[in-house]
């Protein structure tokens, strides 16, 4: 009882939910940075992690995984 949802190694924070979201629509890294007023490189390490935590290797497996588990929403 709150945990992680099904699907998820631990938690994600509110920014990665956010670059995960971003990622989602369609947002290249550098774009995901502009968005967030982060570097490019920062949002890679975030995917990084996000990738650790939901346990995917990948951005379509990680933005597949987040909608799956409700962490965001599709559209």
């Amino acid at each position: 009882a709150g945990g992680p949802p099904a699907g998820v190694v631990e938690p994600l924070s509110p920014r990665e939910i956010e670059v995960l979201r971003l990622a989602a629509q369609g947002y290249t890294n550098k774009a995901i940075g502009v968005q967030l007023d982060i570097s490019d490189r920062t949002v890679q390490g975030h995917l990084a992690n996000i990738y650790g935590k939901l346990a995917v290797g990948n951005r379509t497996e990680a933005v597949t995984r987040a909608i799956q588990s409700g962490l965001i929403s599709a559209g």
